[in-house]
């Protein structure tokens, strides 16, 4: 991977972007797979009986039907990632500079890991900095349930009841 991308340090967001992707496959693949295995047998058989393939079956079957679980799978890897505070913290550097979306090589300080960062320190009740906190806690809130609004909506859009 080294040779491909220009990273100075072991400190980067490509770095922390990959940390964060290894934690949350895990969860995408884990809840994706239960809303496939949701799929009542009854679709599958009748896919098979009038002869398709297995490849077939998953993806014009089995796909379609598990649609709302795998989108909902999703969301909630990208809330986690957005939530993710000490993986970043640690592994993007730390350092509060404003860089490019393309510059892996970069340490960067996301608005998690702001929190975390500057709620370790020793700050005065009442100082702009202690306000901060709770503006970006808000901010980030605000984030993670337009996040879960859309999840439901598209949940909703796609979802298929089977009897």
């Amino acid at each position: 991977l080294l040779p491909w991308v220009d990273l100075d340090g072991l400190f980067s967001q490509g770095v922390a972007g990959v940390a964060v992707g290894v934690m949350i496959v895990p969860l995408v693949a884990s809840v994706a797979e239960d809303a496939m295995r949701a799929v009542p047998p009854g679709l599958r058989e009748g896919a098979f009986a009038l002869g398709a393939t297995k490849l077939r079956v998953t993806l014009k079957v089995v796909f379609p039907a598990a649609i709302s679980g795998i989108v909902a799978a999703c969301v909630l890897a990208a809330s986690r990632a957005i939530g993710e505070t000490m993986v970043v913290l640690i592994a993007a550097g730390a350092s509060p500079k404003l860089v490019g979306p393309w510059e892996f090589g970069e340490s960067v300080l996301t608005m998690t890991a702001y929190i975390g960062r500057t709620a370790t320190g020793d700050i005065a009740t009442g100082t702009i900095t202690y306000k901060t906190i709770f503006a970006v806690g808000t901010l980030l809130f605000f984030m993670t349930l337009i996040m879960n609004l859309i999840s439901i909506r598209l949940v909703r859009r796609f979802r298929e009841v089977y009897e």
